[in-house]
């Protein structure tokens, strides 16, 4: 499928009171490839043509500041109705108000590309709808829905399987690792995404046996690996449900060296915004695996609420600075001021940190400046299956100068 196809099969919606940025958008939007762009001056006529439009509308670009049903009104209808598609905000307002919008709009569990600043650079609104246009980076489906019984007979089938993301040591720029994602690339109705299964497989009490498959899978991609003389750290994320079975340290390091492999091989990731106030078991269960060497990383810093004691108790290793703030900095402000403190917090920890979501030059430029070790994102690699790494592995000096030039 190309890109012009996947641009075309869905409509753009721009909301926005003001007639002269409704033509100019509009314009910038289809010269970007959408064929299918609609106006709106009022949130109510938006709702109106979301009802009847062919294609279905994908994406809404909306101004905040709109008289009566304004857009942060229409975000919550958004959340009431279940809308499925991606999310781009603009607005006149301040940086530190435009990501105060984001952050509602991810809260009322929109899909939300990014913010532009009126008036709209046309190069920024670009940067923001690529990640809605290009389909290998097209975010997951929220409209997906499973059931238990199909999770638990794909489980059976051993139909998950692990995907990995290289990541990119910043000073050598060499690859060091990878992160194990979890995929189910054929199901019936098509790819299902993590944020649709993951939840399922919790909640049927079906996690355990489907990490217990990804880590064999991934465990058996690092030997092959091994084998052809590439070695690589594999990061695995593990569910706050594991960490609350003190069986666990001891079966997944089984399942690590039933296959000659060592722990120190291994990093698991904790995702921040799970962390729990009651800390005692996933604790004990933290401190039995970083006695039995397997290094941890806490995962999505920035999005929960971990208290500094937490970050003080907990054995982490690395830090993994989520990419709502890798993106966020380039609007200076309490962003930069926010990821800054992070990452000196965590050098004084003797933590390592890896920046998620680069996706661009700039990104990576930020990021190096500010002293985070390793990154991961859209510009070096995306998620692919373990047998293509070694490929990508000889490639990479390749992409590196395409990248960064004859630095």
């Amino acid at each position: 499928m190309t890109m012009q196809e996947t641009r075309g099969e869905r409509s753009v919606l721009i909301i926005d009171d003001d007639e002269f940025v409704l033509r100019t958008t509009g314009f910038q939007v289809q010269r970007l490839g959408y064929p299918h762009v609609l106006t709106a001056k009022s949130a109510e006529r938006a709702l109106a043509l979301m009802a009847e439009a062919s294609p279905p509308v994908g994406v809404v670009v909306t101004d905040l500041n709109m008289p009566g049903f304004d857009g942060i009104a229409l975000l919550r209808h958004f959340n009431e109705q279940g809308f499925d598609g991606d999310v781009v905000l603009i607005s006149g307002e301040d940086s530190e108000t435009l990501n105060m919008a984001e952050s509602l709009a991810r809260a009322r569990n929109l899909r939300v590309l990014g913010a532009v600043a009126k008036p709209i650079d046309p190069l920024q609104l670009a940067r923001v709808l690529s990640t809605a246009i290009a389909p290998a980076a097209a975010p997951p489906p929220g409209g997906q829905r499973v059931s238990v019984e199909q999770v638990a007979a794909a489980i059976e089938a051993d139909a998950f399987e692990p995907w990995f993301q290289p990541k990119i040591d910043v000073a050598s720029r060499e690859p060091v690792g990878v992160e194990a994602l979890a995929r189910w690339p054929g199901a019936p109705s098509g790819p299902v995404y993590p944020d649709a299964f993951i939840p399922v497989a919790e909640a049927g009490g079906l996690i355990d046996a489907l990490t217990d498959r990804l880590v064999d899978k991934a465990v058996a991609a690092g030997a092959a690996w091994r084998a052809s003389g590439l070695a690589l750290k594999i990061a695995l994320n593990v569910s706050m449900d594991s960490l609350h079975d003190p069986t666990f340290p001891t079966r997944f390091c089984a399942r690590i060296e039933a296959r000659g492999t060592s722990a120190g091989q291994f990093l698991l990731e904790v995702t921040e915004s799970r962390l729990m106030e009651e800390l005692a078991m996933p604790l004990e269960v933290l401190l039995r695996l970083r006695m039995k060497r397997v290094r941890l990383s806490i995962d999505d810093f920035g999005t929960g609420h971990s208290n500094l004691a937490q970050l003080r108790d907990l054995p982490f290793d690395e830090l993994k600075l989520d990419r709502s703030y890798v993106q966020g900095v380039a609007d200076g402000g309490r962003t930069r001021a926010i990821l800054e403190s992070s990452v000196e917090m965590a050098k004084k920890l003797k933590m390592s940190i890896v920046a998620e979501g680069v996706e661009t030059l700039e990104d990576w430029r930020r990021v190096e400046q500010l002293g985070c070790d390793q990154v991961q994102g859209y510009l070096t690699a995306r998620p692919m299956p373990g047998d293509a790494i070694p490929g990508w592995v000889a490639a990479w000096p390749e992409a590196r100068r395409r990248i960064f030039g004859a630095e």
